[in-house]
């Protein structure tokens, strides 16, 4: 018998020619052949060439049966494709209880539960399934009459393969004789820092109360999309109020403090004469001074803007209480409270073996427990006073007794049974900014520092001088000290602490440590100066950095300057918070009140800043609620 050798080259073939013989390959199917060059080997028995080419054809022929997937080819980018819909999708006078939607492949649903809305909603959720390739949605709620009902799978529809999804589908029907046919366009933006708001629900009512949004229904309901801008479509003529809820309860309303909302300022119309397009519009925010190169990317912009927040707690109680060591107890109030509205009492110690602080707030209190004979004890009970909104709204003064446990922990096995030293940050890290005051803080309230075991020195051309200094424990905290003494730009210092210099009232002390100090000059460092111009009134003027960190802030009246000296190099980003209350700090919403949040905008470019640099710079802060879409954080998208 005789053997072939096969020399092959990847190709797509619809017929084959082998000396002279040809025909079709596979009609059916498209599949990957091969340019074949034969070598026939004899073996030591004679067959015809004739023969033996009948044989090669007759095998070409036949590998026709022999089906093989296709190799290599461009990837699947194409989503699902609707084959039909029954009933079809926008039909009119719609009295079911149940629509089927059929693709051209098997698809599967993605986070279905997240993504589905009905606009308006139904009480209770359709059920969404899936049957071979048809997707199933089916509710025992009778409709409305004469409503149009959008039913938005957002991209919850992708294919099985690949998983590429179909964007923003939506299934309409009316159960009148029209599909109402309006839209309204927007934006959802985070009111603090104009951001995007994940997973917020744009909600729309006809009741114009203001009790709607916390007891009932929307009349329409959306989701925005990546980039913040939603749109309502299919609504009728007529007056809404339009919200927006980051909804944590799943319930669609407004029924929880600490739930992110946002309320437009006025009622909106629609009518037909007001229609505003399908399509939001796209608009270009760019500044004054921008180039080509700088001018920032294009950003979607509808024609209503919500802007989110969350609301200041508004009913006084603890929220928290803790014993995080033996001599250390805690507590946390909702809202700050006025002096003298807290107190504690610990009923088995004397005064003298405990003492109280809080922060500057008076929102969170430490009770530092000062005789080990109390504080060696596993239970500790403490009555405290404090404000607490009864029923009716009233802040009344409430006693509790409070038990306050901590159980010591063993000592692991093998330790070497050396006490730890005393555990102390600073922020005279490195080279320091001139005008710095040390600072020193520990886990537990200071004791008054030992000067007999500290040392400043400063060494200039090799001569060491020995220079006076003092410590101040802070009035606020007791974990917190400071060091007074004259430092001088360009110089350098040694604080050497020996072992003892610093310890807690528990009596830990410090291992032995010298700091370094060099002190900067101003040549170190640039500077901004900002004009500012545009809005009269009282701003406070943030710089940030990296993250958004805020470096400085000030608070001025607009017209007028404000400086940052003694900057780091580096990229800079400037943000002013239209201060309407003039508390100096940023007021959040009250939709009660009626009252919107306090507005903010930024400067729509970055500012470098360079050593030895002093960059001033123009901002007209008369418009308010900028931000430059190429600075804007990236959203965090889940799939």
């Amino acid at each position: 018998m005789f053997g072939m050798q096969i020399y092959a080259k990847k190709k797509q073939l619809s017929h084959f020619t082998v000396k002279g013989i040809s025909g079709p390959l596979c009609p059916t199917y498209h599949v990957t052949k091969f340019d074949v060059s034969l070598q026939l080997v004899d073996y030591g028995r004679y067959i015809s060439g004739s023969l033996g080419l009948t044989v090669i054809a007759t095998l070409f022929v036949l590998s026709c049966a022999k089906i093989s997937a296709p190799t290599g080819g461009p990837k699947d980018l194409d989503p699902p494709v609707i084959l039909k819909s029954v009933p079809e999708n926008g039909s009119v006078m719609f009295t079911g209880k149940s629509f089927t939607v059929t693709f051209d492949e098997y698809v599967v649903l993605d986070r279905i539960s997240e993504k589905f809305m009905v606009s308006p909603p139904m009480a209770t959720k359709p059920e969404v399934k899936l049957r071979g390739k048809s997707l199933v949605v089916t509710w025992e709620e009778e409709l409305a009459d004469s409503t149009t009902y959008t039913f938005y799978f957002q991209d919850a529809i992708r294919d099985n393969n690949e998983n590429n999804p179909i964007n923003n589908y939506q299934y309409v029907f009316s159960t009148g004789p029209v599909l109402d046919s309006l839209s309204l366009t927007g934006n959802v933006f985070n009111a603090f820092d104009l951001e995007i708001v994940e997973d917020v629900t744009v909600i729309m009512f006809s009741n114009l109360s203001d009790t709607a949004p916390r007891t009932m229904l929307p009349a329409y309901i959306s989701r925005p999309d990546p980039s913040g801008g939603f749109m309502i479509s299919n609504i009728r003529p007529g007056d809404y109020r339009l919200f927006a809820l980051k909804d944590l309860n799943g319930n669609t309303r407004y029924d929880l403090t600490d739930e992110i909302f946002a309320f437009g300022d006025s009622v909106i119309s629609i009518a037909p004469d007001n229609y505003f397009g399908l399509v939001p519009d796209t608009v270009t925010y760019r500044p004054a001074n921008a180039t080509e190169a700088t001018k920032p990317d294009k950003f979607v912009y509808g024609l209503h803007r919500l802007y989110a927040f969350r609301e200041p707690p508004k009913q006084q109680y603890l929220t928290f209480t803790e014993r995080k060591s033996s001599w250390g107890i805690s507590f946390g109030l909702a809202l700050p409270s006025d002096s003298g509205q807290v107190s504690a009492t610990l009923p088995e110690a004397d005064s003298s073996a405990w003492f109280m602080e809080h922060n500057a707030a008076r929102d969170t209190f430490m009770i530092w427990v000062t005789n080990p004979d109390v504080y060696g004890q596993d239970l500790v009970d403490v009555i405290l006073t404090f404000p607490f909104t009864d029923t009716t709204g009233t802040i009344i003064a409430k006693t509790d007794t409070i038990s306050f446990r901590y159980m010591k922990p063993a000592s692991p096995r093998g330790g070497s049974g050396r006490t730890p030293g005393l555990n102390i940050t600073h922020n005279i890290s490195g080279k320091v900014r001139p005008g710095i005051v040390p600072s020193f803080r520990s886990a537990t309230p200071f004791a008054e520092p030992d000067t007999s075991l500290i040392r400043l020195i400063r060494t200039v051309d090799s001569v060491q001088t020995l220079l006076p200094y003092s410590f101040v424990i802070d009035t606020v905290s007791s974990r917190l000290l400071y060091m007074k003494a004259q430092f001088e730009p360009g110089a350098t210092y040694s604080l050497m602490c020996r072992k003892g210099a610093f310890s807690d009232i528990f009596g830990t002390a410090n291992d032995s440590a010298t700091y370094n100090i060099s002190v900067a000059t101003a040549e170190d460092y640039g500077s901004l100066m900002v004009r500012l111009s545009g809005y009269e009134g009282k701003v406070i003027i943030q710089l940030t950095g990296d993250r958004d960190k805020v470096v400085r802030e000030v608070s001025v009246t607009s017209p007028g300057e404000v400086s940052f000296p003694l900057l780091d190099k580096g990229k800079y980003r400037l943000k002013a918070i239209y201060d309407l209350d003039s508390d100096g700090k940023w007021t959040t919403g009250d939709f009660n009140a009626g009252r919107q949040p306090e507005p903010v905008t930024y400067y729509p470019d970055e500012l470098e800043v360079k050593i030895n640099w002093a960059l001033e710079q123009d901002w007209d802060i008369g418009e308010m609620y900028v931000k430059n879409v190429s600075l804007r954080s990236k959203p965090t998208t889940r799939r």
